[in-house]
């Protein structure tokens, strides 16, 4: 849920496309209610206008990721 993301700052960024937005973690919650991360994910990539997020190929979708889930899937895996 988006309220147990582990930072203040939710950042996602896509390496296909170069995007990269932050927003404030508590005032999203405040603003859209608690949310899942992946249903999050899909809302924040379809209103920055993604044209790969229905894709039905594998390597054409949407790269779009949480970047502190990435950083500390990397430190848990140590």
């Amino acid at each position: 849920m988006l309220s147990e993301f582990p930072a203040p700052k939710v950042i996602i960024t896509c390496d296909k496309c170069g995007m990269r937005k932050q927003y404030d973690r508590d005032a999203m919650v405040k603003a859209g209610g608690d949310r899942t991360l992946a249903h999050l994910l899909d809302e924040i990539v379809a209103r920055a206008g993604c044209t790969r997020i229905n894709t039905l190929s594998v390597y054409d979708r949407c790269g779009a990721k949480y970047e502190e889930l990435v950083r500390l899937s990397a430190i848990w895996r140590r």
